[in-house]
């Protein structure tokens, strides 16, 4: 039998052990995944929903909410899930708004692949805590390099300095996703 056949065979034998392998692990690790993906769901809707202690899902158009209910089952705000592009990949955020839907509660970054250090501060809390309790009447807008002893305007956020496209990425995110929901879930 020449070698070249042999090697071949021997080949074929290792890519059918190592596929079937690694279909038998992902078999087992996908309801694992699922769960740790559903855990960090939930944390996050909670996260932007402070009063909130449950929540239902609602779709309407294309668009799914989670609508958060407190002890006694009254709203809590809404929650729901942004996507968009960032600097280096997408960017998943976890949305809160307040019952009028005309405040934020916060943000949650799900999703990032931002390069760590700089860009990777957008999962910071100082970066996120901008976003609680601002009004979104207007549209959101960044300022880059802000002089402290100037106030900010409302429905404004300072950029993180280095990471402005991340910044911008978000506030965009927002301010296009926001709009949406708003028009499709506000109740009269």
């Amino acid at each position: 039998m020449p070698r070249t056949f042999k090697m071949v065979i021997v080949l074929t034998v290792v890519g059918i052990v190592s596929g079937l392998s690694l279909a038998e692990v992902y078999k087992r690790a996908e309801p694992l995944i699922e769960q740790q993906q559903l855990k960090r769901l939930k944390k996050a809707i909670f996260t932007v929903l402070p009063e909130a202690k449950d929540y239902r899902i609602e779709k309407k158009d294309g668009l799914i909410i989670y609508r958060g209910l407190g002890r006694k089952k009254n709203p809590a705000g809404i929650a729901f899930q942004v996507e968009g592009p960032g600097f280096q990949g997408t960017i998943l955020l976890m949305v809160g708004l307040d019952n009028s839907m005309s405040t934020l509660l916060g943000i949650e970054v799900l999703e990032s692949v931002e390069t760590p250090g700089l860009v990777g501060k957008i999962t910071g809390s100082q970066f996120k805590e901008q976003f609680k309790e601002l009004s979104i009447k207007q549209e959101i807008t960044y300022v880059k390099n802000r002089n402290p002893a100037t106030p900010k305007k409302p429905g404004q956020i300072d950029a993180i300095t280095g990471a402005t496209i991340s910044s911008k990425a978000i506030v965009n995110m927002l301010n296009r996703e926001i709009g949406k929901v708003v028009k499709t879930f506000k109740q009269n």
